[in-house]
């Protein structure tokens, strides 16, 4: 007999859960939430949680605090629980804790199964984004550069595109990643690839934008790009990557100012 969901506890993810929640969020089709989920954990380890239902895994969420900015993650739901507010219950869970922190806009890239609850919510939409992908074979990253020397200007720069303060990303991805940077007088923009993933990149002028394009696609095979970045859609397009999947930039809360410099999201789960 099913536990009533009124008795079902939101509590903290722990990393020993892990190969469940990968397993969940494998049968959700959530690919950027496999790859990235133990990251986000090591990143915030106080901003993952989970339902058990019966002693079984029921969902999760996740959620990385960008100063006033949290980026909403890992929303995934048991086909076994669905319909019965275990999402709703998580969700509101992670805003209660995030306004706890100052919070005060949430993001999220929303799926078409998501989207219902989000509207529910008292989420607006705000762009479409797309996953793309290129068909063969990753080359080597290493070949790219270190980027950790640049950590203050990339954490500026990636600061006034995005209007939040991504550090605790930003910090953990330098540490393990590599990728490609643009000046002319100062940083003008910089990209990594992480895992076979194109992203983050952020660039405040299309040459540099197209310049990292080109530099990085040969060392992933897929990524996440806003739709309105017209500039980013054709420079990927040109290096061979298609669409494969239609998502929606989502937000709860006051809107943020941003330039147009994302041009490729680092994952569906951490913006």
């Amino acid at each position: 007999m099913h536990s009533a969901i009124s008795t079902v506890m939101v509590e903290p993810l722990d990393p020993s859960e892990l190969p469940e929640v990968i397993a969940l969020l494998e049968r959700a089709g959530l690919p950027g939430a496999v790859a990235g989920v133990a990251r986000y954990l090591r990143w915030q380890p106080d901003g993952a949680w989970r339902v058990r239902i019966d002693g079984a895994l029921a969902g999760t969420v996740t959620l990385l605090r960008y100063g006033h900015v949290g980026f909403v993650g890992c929303m995934a739901v048991d086909d076994a629980h669905r319909s019965r507010g275990v999402g709703r219950r998580l969700l509101e869970h992670a805003h209660a804790a995030g306004r706890r922190a100052g919070i005060t806009t949430f993001l999220l890239e929303a799926t078409a199964a998501g989207r219902p609850l989000y509207d529910k919510l008292g989420y607006v939409d705000e762009y479409e984004t797309w996953n793309v992908a290129r068909p063969g074979t990753a080359a080597d990253p290493s070949a790219l550069d270190d980027l950790s020397a640049d950590r203050g200007e990339i954490l500026a720069l990636d600061q006034r595109a995005t209007g939040s303060s991504r550090d605790v990303m930003i910090h953990g991805l330098l540490r393990e990643q590599r990728g490609a940077r643009a000046r002319g007088d100062t940083l003008t923009g910089y990209g990594l690839v992480v895992g076979g993933r194109l992203g983050p990149v952020v660039a405040r002028d299309p040459g540099a934008g197209r310049a990292l394009i080109d530099r990085l696609a040969p060392f992933a095979t897929f990524a996440s790009i806003p739709v309105p970045n017209e500039a980013a859609v054709a420079a990927f397009a040109a290096n061979g990557f298609a669409h494969v999947r239609s998502l929606r930039r989502m937000r709860l809360g006051p809107p943020i100012a941003t330039p147009g410099w994302l041009w490729a999201l680092a994952s569906p789960g951490a913006g």
